[in-house]
């Protein structure tokens, strides 16, 4: 028996088809557009502050890594195999770090390369038990300003400071510069020359700007530049008003220094943003990473064991909603089929089970290429390579697929079309040879058979919309493999899916029954014209979908395609 309306429905039908039709709607709006199932997660970066003051330069330099590039590090740094990452463990690591990433980095004031001292090695999110966390490390440096240039300088008076960051080119990364807004000598201000000012960010405390270049002129006065100003101005407009500026700025910091150490070391900005590539929140890779090691550590109740597969289930299903995972694919398809509701059913196991197996084969696949790597950090850089690539790959079956239904279902409804003309012209001159009693009306049995939802269909479907991994899904598989328990993993992950598909199932089911609900209102001629091209539109749609999820893939994946092309051409040269 056939679920539909007429069967669950109480009297007050116009009611609940509404609130049936709102909350398919609300769903779908919530739980995201046809866009890319995942956004491509930051995998390290660095953020430079300086400050001048006392004839030096004061860098901190900080080095974030963001969960996927930071728990195979985690595991690396675990020497002694006891879960932990100690003090006597991580030291040599970030120094060892500090001291290679400062032959890519070139710092020069007035044209002259500043040498830099490591004053203070510090961390945050480092030390402690081997878990799915992001992380930090903090890295004051100083270095002696040179002779400052004078005010009949072709420059202008006061310093000029350029920076090139070249660290980590070939990784997801991401680079920004922070100037505080005192802190510098107390009759210094300055002025961003580089990068564009609308590039410029306001965080309050200090200005902030993205990339890898920074051109900062550092002049004695008060009167300020507007950095906002589209605008910046000339030498000759710098110089004089360098030479004409007599009062001195105060320093906005001096009261609240501590001690002399905290005059020497700039603030660490405060702004949410300076966690690398990571949410203001605890990240989705965090929360499905500590719910995967509380199961596979063996050491707690079976309570607790419970509530966790319960939890990896409820996340699934909340991940389910996030862009993505196949909610359009879902909508368009049965929207303009003749779906039921064991369709929906079939088609959310369906893309579950692809999403499980794609996940755990090329979680396998990473971490292959992790073990191989000599980075560790480099993970994040592999898992956006195979997002990208499969990504693509979704959009492209998504394509094919939807223009060989579009076909077929376009030669049915053609030949439907003519079969009712036919049947128009001549049903007079037949009438009176059918009144013994058979009922051949020409009205079609709703969606009639080029509507028909074939199993074919379905599996095509949903293995075209479920190879698309997800970043949670390879946590698992990276958490697991720290604990040596793969098929326990593949476990987790299988209640992980099984939250996501319950949702899609759930998502389809509504789209079933409000379609189902809605059509019932409208009369027997529009049903005629919805009926008989509405599986045209909607293999088009699965078709237009597959085309965004293969635009999205490449502009959202640029720089991980730029990368895997240099390393590709870097192997073939040997």
């Amino acid at each position: 028996m056939e679920l539909s309306l007429n069967t669950i429905l109480s009297p007050n039908r116009s009611h609940c088809i509404a609130t049936i039709i709102c909350a398919m709607v609300l769903m779908v709006i919530l739980g995201g557009s046809i866009g890319y199932g995942h956004e491509l997660v930051a995998g390290v970066g660095t953020q430079t502050t300086f400050t001048i003051r006392d004839g030096q330069v004061t860098m901190l330099f900080n080095l974030g890594w963001s969960v996927p590039a930071g728990f195979p590090v985690l595991q690396s740094l675990d020497h002694d195999g006891d879960d932990r990452v100690e003090e006597e463990e991580w030291r040599p690591y970030l120094v060892s770090r500090i001291e290679a990433l400062l032959k890519q980095v070139d710092l020069r004031i007035n044209g002259h390369p500043i040498a830099l001292e490591l004053i203070l090695v510090e961390e945050e999110g480092l030390q402690g038990s081997v878990r799915p966390r992001p992380f930090d490390a903090y890295y004051t440096l100083r270095g002696q300003l040179p002779a400052e240039l004078s005010e009949t300088s072709p420059w202008g008076g006061g310093w000029w400071l350029h920076w090139q960051d070249n660290t980590f080119r070939d990784q997801t990364s991401s680079q920004f510069t922070w100037i505080p807004l005192s802190d510098h000598d107390p009759d210094l201000s300055f002025l961003i020359l580089e990068p564009e000012p609308q590039a410029i960010e306001d965080q309050g405390a200090f200005y902030r700007t993205p990339g890898r270049k920074s051109t900062i002129y550092f002049y004695r006065g008060t009167t300020s530049f507007d950095p906002f100003s589209q605008q910046p101005p000339s030498v000759s407009d710098l110089a004089a008003l360098t030479a004409a500026s007599e009062v001195a700025s105060p320093n906005l910091d001096q009261e609240n220094a501590a001690s002399p150490r905290d005059a020497l070391i700039p603030r660490r900005p405060t702004n949410n943003d300076s966690r690398q590539g990571e949410p203001d929140s605890t990240s989705e890779e965090e929360q499905i990473g500590g719910i995967v090691a509380t199961i596979l550590e063996g050491k707690a109740p079976l309570w607790e064991v419970l509530l966790a597969l319960l939890l990896a289930v409820v996340y699934g299903a909340g991940h389910a909603l996030g862009p993505g995972h196949g909610k359009t694919m879902v909508a368009a398809y049965l929207v303009g089929s003749r779906g039921r509701v064991r369709d929906a059913v079939i088609l959310g196991m369906v893309v579950t089970i692809a999403h499980t197996a794609s996940i755990f084969l090329l979680g396998l696949l990473l971490l292959a290429l992790i073990e191989a790597s000599a980075d560790k950090a480099s993970s994040a850089t592999y898992q956006n390579w195979l997002t990208t690539i499969f990504s693509f790959a979704s959009g492209m079956l998504l394509v094919i697929f939807g223009i060989f239904l579009t076909y077929r279902r376009w030669q049915v409804a053609r030949g439907h079309s003519h079969s009712h003309s036919h049947d128009h012209s001549h049903g007079h001159s037949h009438d009176h040879s059918h009144g013994h009693g058979h009922d051949h009306s020409h009205v079609p049995d709703k969606w009639g058979t080029h509507g028909e939802v074939r199993l074919r269909d379905l599996v095509t479907l949903g293995l075209s919309g479920g190879i698309v991994p997800c970043p949670a899904g390879f946590t698992i598989m990276l958490v697991a493999a720290h604990f040596q328990a793969l098929l326990l993993g593949l476990v987790v992950l299988g209640f992980f899916s099984l939250g996501l598909g319950l949702m899609l199932i759930g998502i389809g089911c509504l789209l079933v029954i409000g379609k189902e609900g809605l059509l019932d209102r409208v009369g027997s001629s529009m049903q005629r014209r919805v009926f008989q091209y509405a599986p045209v539109v909607s293999a088009l749609l699965v078709s237009g979908v597959g085309l965004w999820f293969c635009y999205d893939s490449l502009s959202q994946g640029q720089e991980s395609i730029a990368q895997m092309l240099k390393a590709l051409a870097m192997k073939l040269e040997g």
